[in-house]
């Protein structure tokens, strides 16, 4: 039954690919749409929409770096953590390619790891370059660049393992976290796994091999005998069992709902399986899937703060200095390149407590202030692309919002509440100000968008 879910979707003119499942895609593929690009996928339809997330696009490629190599060292320093987040949340703002920095930003949080230890930001880039290239490649290449990255070797203490003191971080955070699960290995299964990546260390930037540090003995793991190195390791973790399955559990919950079935995780495992572990064949199938478009899954997540403030940006072509952006995430609970621990960041109820929803509300209100007039360089959040200054009805502004933040699916009692708000100033309703008086139009409008934006329906993902 559960395999039957992830068959694709086949749209009709009673279930149409419409502006409500485009918007769904593109949030939980990349950060949010605006109107233009939701229209855009309704006209080329599910299929090929779900192809063009995947758009290698070279040239974007290409051009970033050009971008990176001209400022770096010129105009920014990205030895400054702060300065290396904003770079990201450049990319992640302006990229083609959304679905790249979303499974980067995906990988960087189950391959947690921190600046604050590794101690060099430039270590820290490289690595985020090996989880945008690897993104959405095979997983076992993707677990390889890792155990290798520099970035790595120095978060899991493996540039200091020996033969002689083999360091046991690194492969049992490999099984535990990376790839099979914690009661899907032995303790032996660790220890002998920590034997083989002996020797693997880094010199600067670049991953090297020390055979004088490396242990060539015979190693027994999962059952079988051989004089196994790294790489060995990494091929018999991806032949468990357990792994296609927690794999796949994982990306179900960051890219479909937070607690699908053992019979769904089931289906994409084995789904995951048969494509022998290629996340490109494995998310096309998902996201093209009945599931991924069921009622229970729909704005059944909880935003992570980059979702929220990058989607809402994306979402309402707001301009905004990249670095402001990231001191609201890292506010939010969400500082990149700075996970909190090995196992990343928990994410969804845990991304709504005291501290983090008061910033979430207040950058939320603080959006729609930024007004630059006629000023096309400071920062602005254009309203009056979606409001016309000459619209003066509250219920068809109202309407004309909901549409733009929730393709329409907002409660009737909600709406109603949000007119009242609209024409309501200290000294009650003003239904004839509100339609005669622009400026306080404007005004409320602009309020009214902080409002929305702080709805809980709105960090619902």
């Amino acid at each position: 039954m559960a395999a039957e879910r992830l068959k694709p979707l086949i749209p009709d003119k009673t279930h149409p690919f419409d502006a409500r499942q485009a918007a769904h895609l593109l949030r939980r593929a990349g950060f949010g749409a605006s109107p233009t690009e939701i229209a855009a996928a309704v006209d080329k339809g599910l299929e090929e929409t779900v192809e063009d997330l995947f758009d290698a696009a070279e040239d974007e490629q290409r051009e970033f770096q050009r971008t990176f190599d001209a400022i770096n060292g010129r105009l920014v320093n990205a030895g400054d953590p702060s300065v290396a987040q904003s770079w990201w949340l450049y990319r992640m703002l302006t990229t083609r390619v959304p679905l790249r920095e979303k499974l980067t930003l995906f990988w960087h949080g189950h391959f947690a790891t921190s600046v604050n230890k590794v101690g060099d930001t430039q270590l820290m880039l490289k690595q985020i370059d090996t989880l945008r290239e690897h993104a959405w490649g095979n997983f076992r290449d993707l677990v390889l660049a890792m155990a290798r990255d520099p970035a790595m070797l120095v978060w899991l203490d493996g540039e200091s393992s020996s033969k002689e003191h083999p360091n046991e971080n690194f492969a049992r955070e490999l099984m535990e976290l990376f790839t099979c699960g914690i009661g899907n290995y032995s303790e032996q299964d660790v220890l002998e796994a920590a034997r083989a990546f002996t020797g693997w260390h880094r010199q600067g930037e670049q991953f090297v091999f020390n055979p004088e540090a490396h242990d060539f003995g015979a190693k027994r793991l999962f059952g079988r005998r051989g004089k196994f190195d790294g790489g060995d390791v990494i091929d018999l973790l991806m032949a468990q069992q357990a792994t296609p399955q927690f794999i796949a559990a994982k990306l179900l919950r960051f890219f479909v709902e937070p607690n699908p079935s053992e019979a769904v995780v089931a289906a994409a495992a084995e789904l995951f399986d048969q494509t022998q572990l290629n996340l490109k064949l494995f998310l096309k199938d998902l996201f093209g899937s009945e599931y991924f478009f069921s009622e229970e899954c729909y704005r059944a997540r909880i935003a992570s703060p980059v979702e929220y403030v990058v989607g809402l940006s994306r979402t309402l072509g707001v301009r905004q200095p990249a670095s402001e952006i990231a001191n609201q995430i890292s506010t939010m609970g969400q500082a990149l390149l700075m996970p909190p621990n090995v196992k990343g960041w928990d994410g969804e109820q845990h991304w709504i407590n005291s501290t983090s929803l008061a910033a979430r509300l207040t950058y939320a209100r603080s959006v729609p202030e930024l007004n630059s007039g006629d000023n096309k360089f400071n920062p602005h959040c254009p309203v009056e692309q979606f409001v016309p200054p000459d619209l003066t009805s509250p219920d068809a502004i109202v309407e004309v919002l909901a549409d733009l933040l929730f393709q329409g699916d907002l409660a009737a009692e909600t709406r109603r509440e949000l007119v009242a708000f609209l024409i309501t100033n200290e000294e009650g309703p003003r239904p004839d100000a509100f339609r005669d008086d622009e400026g306080f139009r404007t005004l409320k409008t602009r309020q009214l968008l902080g409002v929305m934006l702080s709805l809980p329906e709105y960090q619902a993902y």
